[in-house]
């Protein structure tokens, strides 16, 4: 077995059956693959038929939402108009009724100040005979003539009781 001629036969001869095991093993591999080419060509086919419209129609419903965005903001928009005007409507009502309630009252209290002076009896005056004022008959003297009740002097800064008085009968007269 030293022979060189003999391993580089057997060598030849253990590559081609190695070979032959590597075709046959592939063979069934390959149809596989040709098998999912097939499909993948199929597929391939149907996105190309089917994916423009599929895109058109995305399009088509994005510039939709995009419409419906720009009518909902116009909508918004309007609502909140709407609403300031109510309220602005409410705030003027209010002020309305406020002074509706200040005029109403007003009239109430004039209408019963009214009624008050008309239904309170008028009273009647007792008329007092009037006194003829007095003339001096004396002749003038050089002293004041004294007062039977001389009133003392009150120290300064303390009120008047004579004036008090006064205005207290003068109250009484006229009432």
């Amino acid at each position: 077995m030293t022979n060189p001629v003999i391993w580089l036969g057997l060598s030849i001869l253990l590559l081609a059956l190695g070979l032959a095991l590597l075709v046959c093993v592939s063979i069934p591999a390959l149809l596989g693959l040709a098998r999912a080419a097939r499909s993948a060509e199929k597929l391939f086919d149907t996105l190309d038929r089917e994916l423009p419209h599929t895109l058109q129609a995305m399009r088509n419903t994005g510039q939709d939402l995009s419409g419906l965005a720009d009518d909902m903001t116009d909508s918004v928009n309007s609502a909140r108009n709407i609403v300031k005007q109510v309220d602005h409507s409410l705030s003027d009502v209010r002020q309305q009724a406020h002074q509706l309630s200040r005029t109403t009252h007003s009239v109430v209290v004039g209408f019963r100040a009214a009624w008050r002076v008309l239904t309170k009896p008028t009273p009647t005056r007792a008329k007092r005979p009037r006194k003829p004022p007095v003339k001096p008959t004396a002749k003038p003297s050089s002293k004041p003539p004294a007062s039977k009740n001389p009133v003392p002097k009150s120290p300064p800064g303390s009120k008047d009781r004579t004036s008090d008085r006064s205005s207290d009968a003068s109250m009484t007269i006229d009432d």
